[in-house]
Formats: C-alpha cells, structure tokens, sequence
C-alpha cells in the first residue's frame, strides 16, 4: 500500500515528458489516443464515415482516452484538419468511425516498477523486467536480423533483435557492497566515508544528470563498453548500468537499416534524463 500511495502522488507531480512521437512505429503498432481541443462541456462526435454529414456513431467525452488507431499517417494527421479512422474501446466491445485529427493527440502512457527500495517510471514503450539479482532492466528492441559492431570475432552471432534503448538500476546500501558484486578491489583507493573523493584517482568523473549529481566510471573500448552512474539518494547508492554500442550494426547483403530502427542518441538521453529525474530511492 506503501508504494501504491507514493506512485500516486509521484504520478500526478510528474513536471517532465518525453516525446512519444518519435518513438512510435506506427506500421506495426495500434498507435494509444487521447481527445483534447474539447470543451469540458461538449463531446466530439464519432462519425460513421469521413464526413460531417455522416451518421454520428457516439458521442466521446471530452476527457476520453479509450482510443486508438492503425493509420500509418497518423503524425502527420494530429492537430490537423483532417479526418483520422479510430476505434474507442470499452470493456464490452468497441465502436470504429471517424474524428478530425485536430481533436487528437498521443495518449503518453507511463507505467511503473518497484524492486526493494527504489520505484522506476517509464514510458510504456520501454520494457521493465526485474532480473534473479535484484536488478531493474529497462529495454526497447527491434526485430532486425544483424551483426554487433561490437562483435569482432571472426565467426560473429547473427542477431534476431536490434537493442535500441537499455538500461539497468540497483540500489545498494554502500559501495563497498557494489565493490564486492562486482569483484573490484580497488575500493579503497577511490573511495571517503563511503562515498567518492573528489578526484577519486580518475577512476570517475563527477556529473550532473537529469538533475542529480553523481560519478561516471566508463569501461570499453572502439566506442563500445558499459557506462556506470553512481547517484548518492537517501543515504543510499543507486547504480545505473548503461551498455553502449556506438558502431554502426553490420548487415547481410547490404541490407538498408530501416529508418526507424535506431533512436537518435539524443532521444534516448531525453528518456534516461526522465527516468532518472523522477525515479524515487526510499
């Protein structure tokens, strides 16, 4: 119940958002809708066919968020006077008809995970498993048949999936039980009264992200490795590990990379400074 009542008010403080659009494959995906432009004592009318001449199907509140869509050119349609096919859902069945896109727009959808003291929201296009561990892992892949660029070997493993977004979170009570998980034993050298000194020999960088001051310690090398942020919260240390893969991934037969296959690198900083900003270590 504890977690329940802080998602809730988290929830409704929440002061940043990330763009769904771009990250919306709308040929593969029934794309989540809301209503707007709607005055809270009117309704928009659900048209049988694309006309306002046409026979009104239902009247959606003014509030509705129980549609969606299949049109392909849908982002191209939000806002604008121009008619989008839709279907408004309920727990009994649904109703499909027509509203202008002006009335519509990107229903964001967040969700949250909870493992022992720290609670994650995401954005619903992110998946959110919990690993034997103890750690939280955020993913986006894409069903793409590759080659790492990271993969050197003379015999590399074809890929089924493209990793596009991928992250990991753990809280731990101090850094040497970090030191200890991950069998380095270096603490002693980089670290004061449990926490980082101020240079800590190089082996981190001071940073600011997502309005949170902390370390960096990179590893990798050829633009590839695993970025780990250490974050000091509530007398607590939170680890976030973030794989990285800045190479170009290797295709069969000059095979074009879709254009939507690969985030932009500041997309995907715009969704891990959300995550991080309104992520909760109790």
């Amino acid at each position: 119940m504890r977690h329940i009542f802080l998602l809730t008010i988290i929830t409704l403080s929440l002061n940043a958002k990330i763009d769904f659009s771009k990250h919306l494959n709308p040929e593969k995906v029934d794309i989540p809708l809301s209503v707007t432009n709607v005055a809270n004592n009117d309704v928009l009318n659900l048209r049988a066919k694309p006309s306002t001449k046409s026979k009104i199907v239902y009247h959606i509140p003014y509030d509705a968020k129980n549609l969606t869509t299949y049109d392909k050119n849908i982002l191209k349609k939000l806002g604008k006077n121009r008619w989008v096919p839709i279907r408004l859902g309920f727990n009994e069945g649904y109703f499909n008809g027509w509203v202008k896109g002006k009335y519509l727009k990107i229903y964001e959808i967040y969700r949250a995970i909870v493992a022992q003291d720290l609670l994650i929201i995401y954005p619903e296009f992110i998946t959110a498993t919990k690993t034997e561990d103890g750690w939280i892992e955020l993913t986006n892949t894409i069903g793409f048949e590759h080659y790492s660029g990271c993969d050197q070997r003379d015999n590399p493993k074809l890929l089924d999936e493209f990793t596009r977004f991928d992250l990991k979170f753990k809280v731990f009570y101090s850094l040497y039980d970090f030191f200890i998980e991950e069998h380095l034993d270096n603490y002693k050298d980089v670290t004061q009264w449990g926490w980082f000194k101020s240079d800590s020999n190089g082996f981190v960088k001071p940073i600011v992200f997502g309005g949170r001051q902390g370390f960096k310690w990179s590893i990798g090398a050829e633009s590839c490795g695993i970025n780990t942020y250490f974050f000091k919260i509530n007398g607590k240390i939170l680890l976030i590990k973030e794989p990285f893969d800045n190479n170009p991934p290797i295709v069969k037969d000059n095979t074009p990379i879709p254009k939507h296959l690969k985030w932009e690198w500041n997309d995907k900083k715009e969704i891990t400074r959300y995550i991080i900003k309104n992520l909760r270590v109790f």
